[in-house]
C-alpha cells in the first residue's frame, strides 16, 4: 500500500504505524478532537482511507481513534468525504466522551489495541 496520513490519539497505534507514512499523533486530544484533525486534512483535498467511525465501538465507549488518509491531496476536497466527516461530527456529539484518565491501565491498553487491530484490517485490504 502507498503511504498514508495517520492521525491518531492512540499511542499503540502512533508506534505501530509510524512506518506507514506520515503519523500526527495528538496525545493528549480527545476522540473529536482527532476527528478536527481529521477534517482539516479532508478539507485539504486528502481522502479517508477508512471512516472516522469505523467499528462497532461508538464514540462514548472509546477514547481512542486512528484514521487513515491518503497521503497525496487532490486539489480539491471531496463533496462525499466533507460530508462523511460532516455526519461523524453530528454522531460524536451526541455523546459525552470518555475520559481515558479514569480508567485503568489495562481498559486504555486493551482500546489502544481494538483501535491498532482495526486499523490494520483497514490498511491491509
Amino acid at each position: 500500500m502507498e503511504p498514508c496520513i495517520i492521525i491518531t490519539n492512540n499511542p499503540m497505534a502512533a508506534e505501530k504505524y509510524a512506518d506507514r507514512g506520515e503519523v500526527i499523533y495528538l496525545a493528549d486530544a480527545n476522540y473529536r478532537e482527532v476527528l478536527v484533525a481529521v477534517r482539516d486534512k479532508v478539507y485539504l483535498g486528502h481522502q479517508l482511507i477508512n471512516h472516522p467511525l469505523y467499528g462497532s465501538l461508538r464514540p462514548h465507549e472509546t477514547p481512542y481513534r486512528t484514521v487513515a488518509l491518503t497521503a497525496k491531496a487532490a486539489p480539491q476536497p471531496d463533496a462525499d468525504m466533507c460530508m462523511i466527516m460532516s455526519d461523524a461530527f453530528t454522531v460524536v456529539d451526541r455523546f459525552v466522551l470518555p475520559v481515558a484518565a479514569v480508567m485503568s491501565e489495562k481498559i486504555r491498553k486493551d482500546y489502544q489495541m481494538i483501535d491498532c487491530d482495526l486499523l490494520k484490517r483497514t490498511l491491509s485490504e
